[in-house]
């Protein structure tokens, strides 16, 4: 990019995902990913305010790492444990997406 004002970024043309083999189920996922996308992305123009308004709105009330009652798991009975699902429940330890084995 040699001071060309049009130039593009060297990634512009490289590939995007495969698409499915199937072109009904490939354009079902692209609405879903389309309707996600516009559900989760605010409006251009927005204030910080109103971003965080936005945002506020946008939290789910099912947030698996939320404090238990008294810090005590109500299913098992420990207390100060991990929140969320047993880390164990596949046969290693998973905490936030990562794992490892014992």
């Amino acid at each position: 990019m040699s001071g060309d004002s049009g130039a593009k970024p060297p990634f512009a043309n490289a590939p995007g995902p495969l698409p499915l083999g199937d072109a009904k189920e490939q354009a079902r996922i692209s609405k879903m990913i389309q309707k996600v996308n516009q559900a989760n992305t605010p409006p251009p123009g927005l204030s910080p305010e109103q971003l965080e308004e936005f945002y506020e709105a946008a939290k789910d009330d099912s947030d698996v790492l939320k404090p238990f009652p008294n810090n005590t798991n109500p299913t098992t009975g420990e207390v100060n444990g991990p929140r969320g699902p047993e880390p164990t429940r596949f046969g290693d330890w998973e905490r936030k997406g990562r794992v490892s084995d014992f």
